[in-house]
């Protein structure tokens, strides 16, 4: 079971985000995929949006992505980046820097069919995502372009709330498992929701929680940490 943990750029300030970073690197975390704020975040719960609004009133963007390059030589394992359509492609030669230290990019406003035309113009990995409303086709899709893994959005909504699958989504995670690797996100908390989710899935991204565990402070956070990886 892989454990990737998703933490804001810069929050809830730059050097409390770079203890963050390397403490995820010293307890085994498996990868990181570090979110870009944005103004207007479509799947962020109420924890995450206050966290990227906050960091939007301390830092403009250009801070966020050369962080990236800090936490590369913090972090030893695989590194994704988040955000969003328009940012990218505004910034699509700039991206060129970045992608030398990138495993990958997770775009959360692109359905696969569109993801995948902007990978060819980014040059790129863009990670493929699913959902319970996913169709097979689009499945297939996902299936067929992954380069790493399918970014399986555990249930319907925003982050945050509890883990739980319905069964019909279970079948679909099922059914893409069979051919590429499946990573859960959305509602994944705690060591239990991890110890479910490794029955059906090859990874999870945990990132509503690690926000509020960074909020109350690096100790915290730490021993938050630690209880996922053991």
């Amino acid at each position: 079971m892989n454990v990737g943990i998703y933490l804001v750029s810069n929050y809830p300030k730059k050097s409390m985000f770079l203890e963050a970073v390397e403490i995820c690197n010293n307890l085994d975390v498996d990868f990181l995929e570090i979110g870009i704020p944005f103004s207007d975040p479509i799947a962020d719960g109420e924890i995450l949006e206050k966290a990227a609004f906050e960091c939007l009133s301390k830092y403009d963007t250009q801070d966020f992505f050369e962080s990236l390059f800090e936490v590369k030589k913090l972090f030893k394992k695989r590194l994704y980046m988040m955000t969003y359509a328009n940012i990218a492609y505004s910034l699509k030669d700039e991206l060129k820097n970045y992608n030398k230290i990138l495993n990958g990019i997770i775009l959360a406003d692109l359905p696969v069919r569109e993801a995948i035309n902007f990978e060819k113009q980014l040059d790129c990995n863009i990670i493929k995502f699913a959902t319970p409303e996913s169709r097979k086709k689009d499945l297939d899709l996902a299936i067929k372009n992954t380069k790493d893994f399918i970014y399986f959005i555990s249930k319907r909504g925003i982050t945050g709330g509890s883990f739980s699958l319905e069964s019909q989504t279970i079948e679909k995670i099922n059914y893409c498992r069979k051919q590429a690797k499946v990573y859960l996100g959305f509602g994944i908390r705690n060591a239990n929701d991890v110890k479910e989710a490794s029955k059906i899935a090859d990874g999870v991204i945990i990132g509503t929680q690690a926000a509020i565990e960074i909020q109350k402070g690096i100790s915290d956070f730490e021993k938050f940490i630690k209880s996922i990886t053991k």
